[in-house]
């Protein structure tokens, strides 16, 4: 029974994640955080993702699962390498979508979300991870160069 309870209590490690599902993820966290303070997050996004339309995926994904998700979607600081356990959802989610597993999804969110809103979170999240896997793709071009 302790180790149940342990398990149950014990943060997620974002490393754990593959890099497209941690940059979902830190994407996601900050999308959440500009929001709050009024702030556009597209812009610094597209930075950081390297991509607008990686950027503005995102952000109709996060737009979708603020609307969706039962309760405010929990997020912790972008220094933090811990998951709160709806990061750590939105995180097996990138996996499923990444695998193209909508049934794995659905049974994933089956308790959070009605049926509708978990087949719009997976399709919304396969753009997303296909975008943000994209411009990781491409090469770097730093700025200024010559």
């Amino acid at each position: 029974m302790t180790r149940d309870l342990s398990a149950l209590f014990a943060f997620r490690d974002l490393r754990s994640f593959p890099l497209t599902a941690m940059n979902l993820i830190m994407a996601a966290r900050l999308c959440i955080i500009f929001g709050q303070t009024g702030r556009d997050p597209v812009p610094d996004l597209a930075v950081r993702l390297r991509s607008m339309d990686a950027a503005r995926r995102v952000a109709r994904l996060v737009g979708g699962i603020q609307q969706g998700w039962p309760e405010h979607f929990l997020v912790h600081r972008p220094c933090c390498m811990t998951l709160s356990p709806d990061e750590a959802l939105l995180g097996d989610l990138a996996v499923m979508a990444l695998q193209g597993d909508e049934t794995g999804a659905t049974q994933l969110l089956r308790d959070t979300l009605p049926c509708d809103v978990t087949h719009f979170m997976f399709h919304e999240t396969i753009a997303a991870v296909a975008a943000i896997r994209s411009a990781q793709l491409q090469p770097h071009r730093p700025a200024g160069g010559a």
